[in-house]
C-alpha cells in the first residue's frame, strides 16, 4: 500500500453524501438545460415552428426533466431533507407544479397564440422564482434580502 492512498474494500458502500458536489452540479446543470430547452421550445411554438412539438423534442425534454427529478431526489436523500418540512423547498415544489401546468398551456393546451404567450411568460417567471428560491434557500428568494 502506498503512503497517503486509502484502500477501500469493494464491499464498502460509500454514503450518498460523498456525491453531494456531483449531485448538486448535475441538478443545477440539468435545471438550466431544462429551462433553456423550455424557453427555446416556447419561443418556437409562438413563432409557429413545428419542431418544438415533434416527438423527438418532447422525448429529449422528458429525459432531461426525469434526470433532473432523479438528481433532486438523490440530493434530498443525501442531505436527509424532508421537502415538506423545509419552507424554501415547499415553495420551490409549489412553484414546480405551477411551472408544469403553465408550461403545458404555453406549449400545447392554450387555444390561442395570446394564451400561449401569457402562459409562457408566467411559466418563465415561475422558473426564475424557483431559481431565486434555490439560490437564496429562502421561500421569498432574492426578495428576502430586501426585507
Amino acid at each position: 500500500m502506498m503512503a497517503g492512498v486509502i484502500h477501500r474494500p469493494s464491499s464498502v458502500v460509500m454514503p450518498l453524501s460523498e456525491f453531494y458536489v456531483t449531485l448538486k452540479a448535475s441538478h443545477v446543470g440539468l435545471a438550466m438545460l431544462s429551462g433553456g430547452l423550455f424557453a427555446l421550445r416556447g419561443v418556437s411554438v409562438l413563432a409557429g415552428l413545428r419542431w418544438a412539438m415533434h416527438r423527438w423534442a418532447r422525448i429529449v425534454s422528458m429525459v432531461i426533466d426525469t434526470a433532473l427529478l432523479v438528481a433532486a431526489l438523490l440530493l434530498l436523500i443525501a442531505l436527509q431533507l424532508n421537502p415538506f418540512a423545509v419552507a424554501w423547498l415547499q415553495a420551490k415544489l409549489a412553484l414546480l407544479v405551477v411551472y408544469i401546468v403553465l408550461g403545458t398551456f404555453a406549449l400545447k393546451r392554450a387555444r390561442t397564440r395570446q394564451g400561449k404567450g401569457l402562459a409562457f411568460i408566467a411559466a418563465l417567471a415561475s422558473f426564475l422564482a424557483m431559481y431565486s428560491i434555490a439560490r437564496a434557500h429562502h421561500p421569498l428568494g432574492a426578495l428576502a434580502s430586501w426585507l
